[in-house]
């Protein structure tokens, strides 16, 4: 964690720590890692998820502008290993669809059993499962940079808290 007083400078390092983690090396070899980046926002905080799903949503866009091969890869596993519930994902990352094709996502099941916390305790199950795949299918290591961390809610408190338990 990155501490300080507002305004000193917090997010651009992180932004000069983004630029230089994902560098490709002067030969075209390697690459660097996958950064991921999203703000908590306190107008925000009844949006459970809101800046992780925004920071996974950016993946998203990435993957299936950048990389065909690998979204086509990504969206295998994800049909494979979440299968028909991935549309709950896709509620709070909506660029998910670019990758598995609107018609898998179009495909909602009946959720009206589900109450608030069964809800977010099966979204931070999925979310976990979503970075498992990227992580099989990606060699670079995944940074997720979360800024405004005093505007985080609970359900992304608990849910960041999960993810790092699983790594």
């Amino acid at each position: 964690q990155i501490f300080g007083p507002s305004g000193i400078g917090k997010s651009a390092l992180c932004d000069k720590f983004a630029e230089y983690a994902t560098a490709r090396s002067d030969d075209g070899g390697a690459t660097g890692c996958i950064y991921l980046s999203g703000r908590f926002d306190r107008l925000q905080q009844s949006q459970p998820f809101h800046a992780i799903g925004s920071a996974f949503d950016s993946y998203c866009t990435w993957l299936s502008t950048k990389d065909q091969s690998m979204a086509k890869e990504v969206s295998s596993a994800l049909k494979r290993d979440i299968g028909k519930e991935i549309w709950r994902l896709a509620a709070v990352m909506p660029n998910l669809s670019s990758i598995l094709g609107s018609e898998y996502l179009s495909q909602k099941y009946d959720s009206s059993d589900d109450d608030a916390v069964d809800a977010q305790k099966r979204l931070r199950y999925l979310f976990c499962e979503f970075v498992k795949v990227m992580s099989i299918c990606h060699s670079e290591a995944v940074v997720l940079f979360l800024d405004d961390s005093q505007w985080m809610d609970p359900a992304s408190a608990a849910l960041l808290n999960q993810l790092l338990m699983m790594s």
